[in-house]
């Protein structure tokens, strides 16, 4: 039963990365607004908690968003965590 929940929670983080990975890659182009917008709809309660801690850390950076990138590293640590679940 646990080998069925770790499993599950990998392959979340495994998609969750992946759409991650499509929410930073579709601010470098123009158009599909309608694939932004959901994209944005599924990663901005993932990303505000990062942006609100990110304000008063010392990478406060107002040129830059580095919450995607941070996000990015804590969805791999999951992700990875419930890889040595499995083993």
């Amino acid at each position: 039963m646990a080998q069925i929940i770790y499993t599950t929670f990998y392959i979340f983080f495994m998609i969750l990365q992946l759409v991650l990975l499509l929410y930073m890659f579709s601010s470098w182009f123009n158009g599909g607004e309608r694939i932004k917008n959901l994209l944005a709809l599924l990663m901005e309660p993932i990303l505000t908690p990062v942006r609100f801690l990110l304000k008063y850390s010392i990478f406060s950076n107002p040129a830059a968003d580095l919450s995607p990138l941070i996000g990015f590293v804590i969805i791999l640590f999951l992700q990875n965590f419930f890889e040595h679940l499995l083993q």
